[in-house]
């Protein structure tokens, strides 16, 4: 397991952003919008163009309507459970969503009508659960209940602020997995990280690779470009 080809996957914001990371080698692209608020559902426009680039792995997009916590009103996830299904018509590959209830744990009620909004759209999509699980109170518990929720992946950073520090958690993850759910960690993740990381068995990895410009941020092509060689290096 620890030798399988790893999938480097570059959040990208717009169509410029896309056609960079795309280039530089990336194999899948998180499409969302505001990176500098944490990421939010990417709106038609920047997702229309970020299409234009699709990498080999496709596009998948943010399902998340406003920046702060993981918990939600009703007329929050009323809206989240629109914004699924007009993901899901604009052509994307997969989603990646998350919400947390008031005792910390994901919100599975929540969330799996917005992934069945998505997939009564196309039943072939991909369903990711983001990082709300590194919020919760037990993310290795968590990741067991989420065996019964239509999710294909898990992006984790082990519960801590970076990669780096949550790598004991995103082993066991792994474990727990099992073949069931692929782990892709992310958050704050170094091309010094990827060497460990893989031989911890994860799918794959999940990177910003930003860079600021004009008080927003974007990609670095050149730090895809360094993800994407130190990758390739470790598979030859």
């Amino acid at each position: 397991m620890g030798t399988a080809l790893l999938a480097l996957e570059i959040v990208a914001t717009s169509g410029a952003c896309a056609q960079r990371a795309t280039r530089a080698g990336a194999d899948r692209l998180e499409a969302c919008q505001a990176l500098e608020l944490g990421g939010l559902t990417p709106n038609p426009e920047a997702l229309e163009q970020i299409l234009e680039h699709r990498p080999p792995r496709g596009v998948h997009a943010l399902l998340r309507s406003r920046p702060g916590n993981f918990r939600y009103t009703t007329e929050e996830a009323a809206l989240m459970e629109r914004q699924a299904a007009r993901l899901a018509a604009a052509g994307v590959d997969g989603i990646v969503l998350g919400a947390l209830d008031p005792r910390g744990a994901l919100d599975l009620a929540m969330m799996r009508p917005w992934a069945e909004a998505a997939l009564a759209v196309n039943q072939r999509l991909e369903i990711t659960v983001h990082r709300a699980i590194d919020a919760s109170r037990d993310p290795i518990g968590e990741l067991a209940r989420l065996l019964e929720f239509p999710a294909h992946r898990v992006l984790s950073s082990g519960g801590r602020r970076t990669v780096g520090q949550g790598m004991a958690t995103i082993e066991a993850m792994v474990q727990a997995a099992g073949s069931r759910i692929e782990i892709m960690c992310g958050g704050g993740l170094q091309a010094t990280d990827i060497e460990s990381v893989r031989r911890l068995g994860v799918a794959a990895v999940h990177s910003s690779a930003k860079t600021r410009y004009a008080d927003t941020i974007e990609v670095s092509e050149q730090q895809v470009r360094q993800l994407r060689c130190t990758l390739d290096e470790l598979e030859n």
